[in-house]
């Protein structure tokens, strides 16, 4: 049977990625993005019956609440997983030294807690279904153990390992209600935030993340790990 899967930021990169390479699986898509006016790639491969696209600004309450009624609607009997892939990068050249206020609250806004916000409002109707996943895509920068402070891309290495920890805080709090939250790290990509020198594809990403997915187990909850499957140090 197809599962249902939401996917946030959709309209490129990994997430557009996620939308084809699922579709191609036979999976529902509701797929999301701030703006579906301009997001022409994703539009493109809506149907209406078995993808989807819902206007969504994880870090605005009333579109998050907006979207999730719309959401029900479509997915009346809940949905298998959430993909919770906003996100943005800020200054990537700023260091500890220089990171401002601003970029620091814009890039914490969109990623740990936009993610939040979409996690919290989208709990019942992952309750409606036994698959019950939530699936943060994260990164290696918000390892502290792997990336010791590298000197630039500050506030999006902080935002990662704050969004690890609020991974934890769902696996250990829905842990009893058998929900399977983990942090994903996609490797680097070649995407408009990864840049052109990045080492995979966002197909040789994708492709190794749904593997992960479909191969996910309950005892799993709560854990780091990267496309290929490699465990990941907090």
């Amino acid at each position: 049977m197809a599962k249902t899967v939401l996917i946030t930021g959709s309209s490129r990169g990994l997430g557009l990625e996620f939308v084809r390479q699922l579709i191609n699986k036979g999976e529902i898509v509701i797929a999301t993005a701030r703006n579906l006016s301009s997001a022409t790639e994703l539009m493109a491969l809506v149907d209406n019956k078995s993808v989807f696209a819902v206007a969504l600004d994880t870090t605005c309450m009333d579109s998050v609440k907006a979207a999730v009624e719309e959401i029900g609607r479509i997915a009346p009997t809940g949905i298998d997983v959430l993909i919770n892939n906003s996100g943005i990068a800020g200054a990537t050249d700023a260091t500890f030294l220089n990171t401002d206020k601003d970029d620091f609250m814009k890039v914490f806004e969109t990623n740990v807690v936009g993610t939040s916000n979409v996690s919290q409002a989208t709990l019942d109707l992952l309750r409606k279904k036994d698959t019950r996943i939530i699936f943060n895509i994260s990164s290696v920068l918000g390892s502290i153990e792997l990336n010791p402070g590298q000197g630039h891309k500050t506030a999006y290495s902080v935002s990662k390992a704050a969004e690890n920890m609020l991974t934890r805080s769902f696996a250990n709090g829905l842990k009893n209600e058998s929900f399977i939250v983990v942090s994903v790290h996609p490797g680097w990509v070649r995407t408009d935030m990864g840049g052109s020198q990045g080492h995979l594809s966002p197909s040789e990403s994708i492709t190794g993340m749904i593997e992960q997915l479909y191969k996910l187990q309950r005892s799993q909850n709560g854990t780091f790990f990267d496309y290929k499957g490699d465990a990941l140090p907090w």
